[in-house]
């Protein structure tokens, strides 16, 4: 690796997460030159050499997993079984996995390496530096790894520490989150147009008006700001029972509840799949 040069860390999967989280670990200190990242394609070797110039990239996982301390997977759950059959024997108790992928949990990959094993779910505004990001300890993993691991993801958004048994719900909430916020701004910009004002300024004041909102919650509790914008007989609190005759926190809690359900469909499908595979896998 250029010329017996080694990196400390290693990405597997460079895509969007995973060159987000490539960019965190500069973001901390660690020289560029001290990670190594891989991708699946030579489009994807080309994207990501131009967005990490000075981080190593290669179609190889093997390559970039032997030598480091640290390792990122940030695949695809489908792609798990194929990655860690790759490497799994080069993970041994000296290096630290943190794990992204959606539904898997620590104690499959505890099973399946040797490593210290930690277990994050960001959401894709880390890619902003905003990012909410979950993690939880997993086997043989020590306090000095959990404190690195959210200090990489506080590096670009903010970090709770969870029991594992919570990341199923984390991911309803905040993983898919940013999702759902996009879905609340688009419907507040169509109705400003609905209601008479110009395209773009709607698309403004929808986003500002998010924006401002998240910061009052800083200081004060929704029923607060409630009873700090609606007056008697006005024009907030007629808004107001419209969405309760309408259900709209009702709705907003479904959403959630049916994303967490589905994350637990998938954490099933994955951990179902792998040991069905457990035969095919190298340890």
């Amino acid at each position: 690796m250029r010329g017996g040069f080694i990196a400390r860390y290693a990405v597997i999967g460079l895509g969007k997460i995973g060159t987000a989280i490539a960019k965190a670990l500069i973001k901390t200190g660690v020289n560029a030159r001290d990670i190594a990242g891989s991708v699946r394609s030579e489009h994807g070797l080309k994207r990501a050499q131009v967005e990490l110039p000075s981080v190593y990239v290669t179609l190889s996982n093997r390559e970039i997993v032997k030598d480091a301390e640290v390792v990122v997977l940030a695949v695809k759950p489908r792609q798990v079984i194929d990655v860690i059959n790759d490497v799994a024997e080069l993970l041994d108790e000296n290096k630290l996995m943190i794990s992204v992928v959606a539904g898997l949990s620590t104690k499959i990959l505890g099973n399946l390496t040797k490593a210290r094993v930690i277990r994050a779910m960001p959401n894709i505004s880390i890619l902003e530096g905003s990012g909410v990001t979950a993690v939880s300890r997993g086997p043989r993993a020590t306090d000095s790894d959990i404190e690195f691991a959210c200090g990489l993801f506080n590096s670009v958004g903010k970090c709770y520490i969870v029991n594992e048994e919570y990341l199923n719900a984390v991911t309803a909430l905040s993983g898919s989150g940013p999702a759902y916020v996009a879905m609340i701004v688009e419907a507040l910009w169509e109705a400003g147009i609905l209601v008479g004002l110009p395209s773009d300024l709607a698309w403004s004041l929808s986003i500002d008006v998010i924006e401002s909102g998240a910061k009052l919650l800083n200081s004060k509790k929704p029923w607060e700001i409630i009873s700090d914008v609606a007056t008697p007989g006005g024009v907030t609190i007629s808004g107001i029972k419209f969405a309760e005759e309408r259900g709209l926190k009702g709705l907003l809690m479904g959403i959630i509840e049916s994303a967490y359900r589905r994350s637990m469909d998938v954490q099933k499908i994955i951990e179902d799949t792998i040991e069905a595979n457990m035969g095919k896998l190298k340890k």
